[in-house]
């Protein structure tokens, strides 16, 4: 969902606790670079690949994760799309996540 020029709530499909969930992360970009703020569950990486393809986005743009916090479904993705990147994006979270964020960064 366009939220305005450049910012785009995403929605990644999900299933938890026997129902589908939604999920929203939520990307900022402009012509040069992305931003992904949250990146969805375990597993998702594929699904936000796609999405991010139908943006005309792709995984080398980005260049920022930004965790809001440690739950699951907010940082599920991180070291999957750090990884098909080679490495090349910054992830920013609070550092009172801890190791639950920080394991591969």
């Amino acid at each position: 969902m366009r939220i305005s020029a450049g910012v785009e709530m995403l929605q990644l499909t999900a299933r938890a606790f026997d129902q589908d969930i939604i999920l929203n992360p939520t990307l900022v970009w402009n012509n040069d670079e992305a931003i992904l703020i949250d990146t969805g569950m375990p597993g998702q990486t594929d699904q936000l690949k796609e999405i991010l393809g139908e943006l005309n986005i792709s995984i080398e743009q980005l260049k920022v994760i930004l965790l809001t916090h440690q739950d699951l479904d907010h940082i599920g993705c991180a070291t999957d799309i750090r990884k098909k990147s080679n490495e090349n994006i910054i992830v920013y979270a609070h550092e009172g996540d801890g190791k639950n964020v920080y394991t591969n960064y």
